[in-house]
This record gives C-alpha cells, structure tokens and sequence, in this order.
C-alpha cells in the first residue's frame, strides 16, 4: 500500500501563501504568490531553511482517511 504524503498549510502574516507535501523523495513546497516550486531533502530541511528564510509559518493539515 503507498504511503499518504503529510500536507502542511504555508503561513505568512497569518494568511496561507502555499502548502508544503512531506514525500518520500524529499519536501515539496508550492508558493502560491510567488508562483513557485521549492524542493529540499526533507521536511526538517525545509523548516530549518526555508522557514525563516520566506518568513514562513508551518502547520499541518488534519487528514482523515
């Protein structure tokens, strides 16, 4: 059975400005202002970089399957 990639809401001065996806194959984040594709090896990667760096807030979204 595959594996459900975790979703994470992208957060920016409390409005949403994208959604992070927890693959596999590393973190793959799509900024919706900016119209961009960020990629890095991993979840924590991502925080610890790309967090502050776009000033960015993670929080996760509640998945029932």
């Amino acid at each position: 059975m595959a594996e459900v990639p975790q979703v994470f809401v992208l957060i920016r001065d409390e409005a949403t400005v994208g959604y992070l996806f927890d693959l596999p194959s590393g973190a793959v984040a799509i900024l919706d202002g900016a119209r961009k594709i960020v990629r890095s090896d991993s979840l924590a990667d991502f925080a610890r970089f790309f967090g502050p760096k776009l000033r960015l807030d993670i929080a996760r979204v509640r998945q029932h399957l």
